[in-house]
């Protein structure tokens, strides 16, 4: 017997349209999968609702087709919204950042509102209890030990000072939540400024203490996987690698850091292999790994990008076969709920 399935209807949700960049991944994303005549709608955190029927409803826009991405975002930005109710809709990619919004509870009642409409049947990449457990840069602590530097955290400063005094050289201070290299710093045992530093970082919360990786000097790596496994394009690796400058230890981009194509090493496969299945088994799809040398240092769950710098550094079609895998599972997802 042959299934057959409708036409996807897909969300997206973000933080807001006035974040929303042309120079993002999701920004790529929305436009291709207008391009495909894929039915869209786009709607921020602040526009999802509970209507009295129970129902998860959204004020959402939908993208035109066709034109680059800059096109995207300013016709997004000036479309009429719609009530769209979310429980109908095939899937729902969630693009937010919840460390670059304040508006804490706005992020924490959109993941609710979705874990109804999953339970409903709709189909959430990333998964909202995924997204939750992976929420901080604690998540690193499921990892297997080998495949990440020797990492703490706390709240406590005695804690803190004593693994920067026990540390077999420098350590990485830096919040557990947190995003763009933000309060991260690089500190020794004899660091004048050390308790000043901890009490800082102290005050905003969770601190994580990370073993100073000496690669670090030669930037990081971001690889981006699709459901568990590396995603590549006619052989090409989606990595990129972040060089930081001017005497900046942090590679990140909005610290300064220069983005080039990265080369996945056959040590970097090998925790790629390992890691893949434990966050399959979270409902983590879209995932990228930031490595520094040959370890794990950050897991993004949130929003993860670098499509557009390795569509630029490679000429090759990565948001198309990003969008590729995500309809094909979303026609499988909805092929096993229609055989069931």
């Amino acid at each position: 017997m042959t299934i057959t399935t409708a036409a996807p209807r897909v969300g997206v949700l973000i933080n807001d349209f006035d974040s929303l960049s042309p120079s993002q991944t999701t920004a790529a994303m929305i436009r291709e999968l207008a391009r495909r005549r894929i039915e869209t709608w786009v709607f921020g955190v602040e526009d999802m609702e509970l209507d009295e029927l129970g129902r998860v409803v959204a004020r959402a826009r939908a993208p035109r087709a066709g034109g680059r991405a800059d096109r995207t975002v300013v016709t997004l930005r000036a479309a009429a919204s719609e009530p769209v109710i979310i429980d109908e809709l095939t899937c729902v990619l969630v693009r937010t950042n919840p460390p670059r919004d304040a508006r804490e509870s706005l992020q924490a009642v959109a993941l609710q509102l979705l874990r109804f409409a999953q339970v409903r049947g709709v189909l959430v990449l990333n998964d909202p209890t995924g997204l939750a457990l992976a929420n901080s840069k604690l998540y690193l602590g499921l990892l297997p030990p080998e495949t990440r530097p020797r990492t703490i955290a706390s709240a406590d400063p005695e804690t803190l000072r004593r693994f920067v005094r026990e540390a077999p050289h420098v350590s990485v201070l830096k919040p557990a939540l947190g995003t763009q290299g933000r309060g991260v710093f690089r500190v020794g045992p004899s660091e004048p400024n050390l308790n000043q530093i901890i009490e800082g970082l102290v005050e905003r919360g969770t601190v994580i203490a990370q073993d100073f990786v000496p690669a670090a000097e030669q930037g990081d790596i971001r690889v981006i996987l699709v459901d568990g496994e590396l995603l590549r394009v006619d052989g090409v690796a989606a990595a990129v690698h972040r060089v930081p400058q001017g005497g900046d230890f942090r590679s990140n981009i909005h610290a300064g850091g220069v983005a080039q194509l990265g080369a996945v090493t056959p040590a970097m496969q090998r925790i790629i292999t390992t890691l893949g299945p434990l966050l399959r088994s979270h409902g983590l799809y879209i995932v990228g790994l930031d490595f520094i040398g040959e370890v794990v240092c950050e897991i993004n769950v949130y929003s993860p990008g670098a499509f557009p710098d390795l569509e630029r550094f490679t000429g090759k079609p990565f948001t198309r076969v990003l969008i590729d895998r995500v309809l094909e599972t979303v026609a499988r997802k909805a092929s096993e709920r229609a055989a069931s």
